[in-house]
Order: C-alpha cells, then sequence, then structure tokens
C-alpha cells in the first residue's frame, strides 16, 4: 500500500496542481476586485451627493451631569470611502465646548444600505477607554445627516441619544439646539430602571413595640 501511494506521488504533476491553484487564486482575487469595483459604482450612484470630506458632528450627550442647556457634544469629523460600499468617520478635531465634558473622539464604520443610510459600528478612539456601539446615520439631499447612536460606556449598560452632522458648522450648531428645544428630546434611564428591579427588596419597616 506504501509503495503504491510513493509510485502515485511521483507520477503527480506537481507543477500543474502549483499552476492550476496559483491560476484560481488570481482568478478569484480578479474577481473579488471587480465585484468590489461594482458594488462601490452601485453605491455611489445610490447617494444624492457626494458625501466624502469634512463634515460637522453634534452628539446628544446623556451623562447627568452634562449641562441641560446645551447636551451636544461637538466634533468635526472626515468621511472615507472605501470599497464595496463602505464608508468610514473619524474625528479630526473636537470642539471641545465644555470644560466637564469627556474627551470626544471616535470612529465610525459603515455599509451604505437602502439608497443613502449608514448603518455600523463605532468605537473610542480615546486612550485608555472602552465605549463602543452602533449608529444610524442618514443622509438628506441639503447636505445634512440625522441618526441615531447607541452604545455603553465601559461595562456600563447602553446609553442613546440622537446624531446631526452637516457642511456648515454654524448649521450644525443651530440645528442641534432646535433639536434639544422645540422636540424637548430626553433620554430616558431604561437601563436604570430595569438593573432597580433586579435589586433584592428592601426588608420591612421594624415593627414598633407598645
Amino acid at each position: 500500500m506504501i509503495h503504491e501511494l510513493l509510485v502515485k506521488l511521483e507520477s503527480t504533476d506537481w507543477f500543474g496542481l502549483a499552476v492550476a491553484a496559483a491560476f484560481s487564486g488570481v482568478a478569484g482575487g480578479v474577481i473579488w476586485f471587480f465585484k468590489g469595483l461594482y458594488e462601490t459604482w452601485v453605491a455611489s450612484n445610490d447617494l444624492p451627493y457626494r458625501i466624502s470630506g469634512i463634515w460637522y458632528s453634534a452628539e446628544f450627550d446623556p451623562r447627568d451631569e452634562a449641562d441641560p442647556r446645551d447636551r451636544n457634544t461637538y466634533t468635526t469629523v472626515k468621511i472615507r470611502r472605501k470599497l464595496r460600499g463602505r464608508f468610514s468617520i473619524r474625528v479630526s478635531e473636537w470642539a471641545g465646548n465644555a470644560a466637564s465634558r469627556p474627551r470626544a473622539e471616535w470612529s465610525f464604520d459603515a455599509q451604505l444600505r437602502h439608497g443613502a443610510t449608514l448603518v455600523g459600528t463605532w468605537k473610542s478612539t480615546v486612550k485608555g477607554t472602552n465605549r463602543f456601539g452602533a449608529a444610524v446615520l442618514k443622509f438628506i439631499d441639503n447636505e445634512r445627516a440625522v441618526g441615531y447612536w447607541i452604545g455603553p460606556a465601559g461595562k456600563e449598560y447602553p446609553y442613546y441619544g440622537y446624531w446631526v452632522m452637516s457642511k456648515s458648522q454654524d448649521d450644525t450648531k443651530a440645528l442641534s439646539i432646535g433639536v434639544l428645544e422645540s422636540s424637548g428630546f430626553q433620554f430616558a434611564d431604561v437601563g436604570g430602571y430595569i438593573l432597580r428591579q433586579n435589586a433584592p427588596p428592601e426588608p420591612p419597616p421594624a415593627a414598633k413595640l407598645g
């Protein structure tokens, strides 16, 4: 049996197999590349305008200690187009609009869905933090975008808030302030409520003597 196996191995066209494997790998890579170009082209046609470049962003700050008159965190972000209908958004500058507000630096990687909506995940890029989550961002036809984000801060339960972007810094601030004033958007502490329901019941009050 071993002798027959050795004979078969000696008669195998290893060079031909190597060429065939290399050709299959190259062909697969070429197909993947052109498929990516096609998906990128389709995604480009779905967008109402070119979204790559510098934008101005405002995100709702749900923390209890945030100033209720200004619960927006402002950043300057850069949108980059990738292959296969994917985009990335990175903070390029933090406005630091409140001394009590933590530093806001994050990255968002997403897939273009349903024409002009980015659906993906975000994570904090501030050293020593572990914040992450998901977000949806819809681009509308006047160089504005609106969406929502959700995600835990470290090991805590999820927070959430609105997300507003515009190509104009003044427009971003006006829109985000208007959202607070006109819609009365508030953060509902759903996670805190659920955690309180899991807490052990308080003991009944001690009976009074006499």
